[in-house]
């Protein structure tokens, strides 16, 4: 039997193990809870993050009540708003419920406005929100540059007017690391 074939499997085995049992892989150690809305969060210049979606969904929502866009047209009555579609137009698959889910969640706590379930026979909305998320990126050197653009606008049914439209940007920029992997 062949000796140093036998030894050199072994030896690549015992490393193979070692290598999974060395944390490759694995998730770290040292893992800590922070504010979601704090400064301590990772901003990954080349995707849209969680943290992205609250600041484009608060600031929307700021400006369009703000601008006092949605009016009560029924005495006594919240508005009835249809959320209708939020176009992802970037290269990046993503739900774009993220974004939509804290604008009706804020529309919702003034008390003013109730939002209108999609497919609801015989309820007709007062207003009609929809809207895209676009992107575009730059590179200079090894500086990369995200910028995402969140568009939305609010449609009164009653005139098929636009009533209220608002753009928020938000941009990343962080260095290409030298090392390729």
């Amino acid at each position: 039997m062949n000796r140093p074939i036998l030894r050199s499997a072994s030896v690549l085995i015992a490393l193979a193990a070692l290598a999974g049992l060395s944390g490759c892989g694995s998730p770290p150690t040292n893992a800590q809870y922070i504010n979601a809305n704090g400064q301590r969060m990772i901003v990954d210049v080349g995707r849209i993050n969680f943290q992205d979606f609250n600041t484009a969904a608060n600031s929307l929502v700021e400006s369009m009540l703000k601008d006092g866009a949605i009016k009560d047209k029924r005495t006594g009555m919240p508005s009835l708003v249809l959320v209708s579609t939020v176009l992802n137009d970037t290269d990046q698959q993503f739900d774009t419920d993220q974004l939509v889910a804290n604008i009706r969640s804020s529309l919702l706590q003034t008390g003013h406005i109730q939002i209108l379930a999609s497919g609801v026979a015989g309820a007709a909305p007062d207003y009609v929100l929809a809207g895209k998320i676009m992107m575009d990126k730059t590179y200079a050197g090894s500086i990369n540059q995200s910028e995402y653009s969140f568009d939305l606008a609010v449609t009164d049914v009653s005139f098929g007017t636009i009533i209220w439209e608002h753009n928020q940007q938000i941009v990343k920029q962080g260095k290409t690391s030298s090392v390729g992997m």
